[in-house]
């Protein structure tokens, strides 16, 4: 059997493993483990597979990935992710269409906070959805706005996704956060256009409610404070080149933990807690990363990379069609699994491909983490609608196809934006200090 029918076997048990809902780590790894087998014999594969482990835990761009999530975690445990909703709630929930723009800002910083858009789909579902359909809100626009707003905490910093696609692709992951700058100004533009133009144009219900009083905006104001002013801090010093990316995650979680001590927010049950949480979650991220290590290797070795590249050589002149074909694989893909098996499945293909193609990477990183999530809302199977169904049973899937439609369209209009003028995603990394 020749390697490129190996790999081809190989890539396909993974995504069946997969949607049979095997854990995306065992499913990689074990593939990877058995195809190394098949190509270089099983003392190769072990010397390989203990060479993979040590330079995946000792890979010194993934020591801000323990960082970052224990930022989120400290986060959540202050109570930094409810207060921004609440807030939010207060200060615009008044407008029609008030809750349904503070539902995407708050998931969009919960999504932040816990880097999983399914996660923040089923939250959000849970503290947002009952409010605004208790205020009169159609189930449409609500539904809509919950599964649409999970989609954003992937791409603003600080993302894991990106660390990992940076470590896959080996990419500069501070000039993929500097990227995502203009995509999302760009995204949360065509996102409260999705919602106010239904509403304008009469195909969603959002009545106006009463204004909250003097005393409760202040507070309101007072309570956004602290989560929006350690952003920026963040943020700020990485845009503006007085932190690198490592140094962005220690001084995020240091700043949130001074926040949550000093605040009086954040009990030693709670720091406790959140310890927990992370050293879960970063061992399972990188139980992830070094099966999908073992698993490129294995497709390296294979040469399906390489054949695939060959395959696309008819159109390598033309990169716009490159990217085109990859835009509907993902889609197609979205509709079927999560984000991060998405990408630790499709990277390694796509990579070598793009960069036959002459594609920018750092711009190809941001386009496919775009891709990805608009996936997850794309009807009829979109993983996100199924999450918020499980959720809120009494939503029909119609309702949610209707909802999350405009959604779709925004982020369709927002890839072809980055495609049409791709210097609103390089621009900054390029010209940055």
């Amino acid at each position: 059997m020749s390697g490129i029918v190996l790999g081809g076997i190989g890539f396909a048990a993974a995504i069946a493993m997969i949607f049979l809902e095997i854990p995306v780590a065992v499913s990689l790894g074990l593939v990877g483990l058995a195809g190394c087998a098949l190509i270089i014999g099983v003392d190769g594969t072990v010397a390989m597979g203990a060479t993979t482990i040590w330079d995946s835990l000792t890979n010194y761009t993934l020591t801000m990935l323990p960082l970052f999530v224990l930022m989120g975690n400290l986060a959540a445990n202050s109570g930094l992710s409810g207060r921004l909703y609440r807030s939010m709630s207060v200060l615009i929930g008044h407008r029609r269409g008030g809750l349904a723009l503070a539902t995407i800002g708050a998931s969009a910083g919960f999504g932040m906070i816990s880097g999983s858009s399914l996660a923040t789909t089923a939250t959000m579902g849970r503290i947002a959805l009952p409010e605004m359909r208790a205020a009169g809100y159609s189930t449409a626009l609500s539904a809509g706005s919950v599964a649409a707003g999970g989609t954003l905490g992937i791409l603003i910093p600080p993302s894991t996704v990106l660390v990992i696609y940076a470590f896959i692709a080996e990419q500069s992951i501070r000039s993929l956060l500097l990227a995502t700058a203009g995509p999302i100004v760009i995204a949360i533009s065509l996102y409260c256009l999705a919602i106010w133009l239904p509403i304008r144009l009469g195909w969603s219900e959002a009545p106006s409610r009463d204004r909250a009083g003097r005393a409760e905006r202040l507070e309101a104001i007072r309570e956004l404070v602290p989560p929006v002013g350690i952003f920026g801090l963040i943020m700020g010093g990485l845009y503006s080149g007085a932190f690198t990316a490592n140094e962005t995650a220690a001084i995020g979680a240091a700043v949130v933990l001074a926040y949550g001590v000093f605040a009086r927010c954040l009990s030693l049950k709670g720091f406790a807690s959140a310890a927990m949480d992370t050293a879960l979650t970063c061992g399972a991220l990188y139980l992830v990363l070094i099966a999908a290590n073992l698993f490129n290797f294995f497709l390296a070795l294979s040469g399906l990379p390489f054949a695939l590249t060959g395959l696309f050589s008819g159109i390598m002149g033309h990169p716009l069609l490159v990217i085109l074909l990859m835009l509907v694989i993902y889609l197609v893909l979205g509709t079927l699994m999560d984000s991060l098996a998405m990408l630790l499945l499709t990277v390694p293909l796509f990579v070598p491909i793009a960069q036959a193609a002459g594609i920018d990477l750092v711009w190809f990183g941001i386009f496919a983490v775009m891709v990805v999530e608009m996936g997850l809302i794309t009807p009829p199977v979109g993983m996100n609608l199924f999450v918020l169904k499980s959720t809120n049973p009494d939503i029909e899937m119609m309702q949610l196809w209707r909802g999350v439609t405009p959604f779709v369209v925004a982020d369709l209009v927002r890839v072809f934006i980055i495609i049409a003028v791709p210097a609103i995603v390089t621009w900054l990394p390029h010209n940055a200090l």
